[in-house]
């Protein structure tokens, strides 16, 4: 069993160094979600959002969804009362 080195990139830009056996890194970091840039042109914040966003350009998207789960819900009520 080879010795491995965490490779894992902290927040202030340090290497995490641990010391494990496992090539992926140590147990803390292994299976944290994977942070990606943000897909607005001009901004590199890393992020983790299922929109693939920073919080101030995920925001728009988040509230568009929201409007139609809305108009959904509106468009499925007014349906059932129509049958009646």
């Amino acid at each position: 069993m080879a010795f491995y080195r965490c490779p894992y990139i902290l927040r202030t830009g340090e290497v995490c160094n641990r010391g494990c056996y496992h090539p992926d890194g140590c147990y803390v970091y292994r299976s944290s979600p994977i942070r990606i840039p943000c897909k607005e042109y001009g901004c590199s914040e890393l992020n983790r959002s299922k929109y693939g966003y920073c919080d101030l350009y995920a925001r728009k998207h988040r509230k568009k969804k929201q409007y139609q789960q809305k108009k959904l819900e509106k468009m499925a009520q007014n349906g059932s009362e129509k049958a009646f």
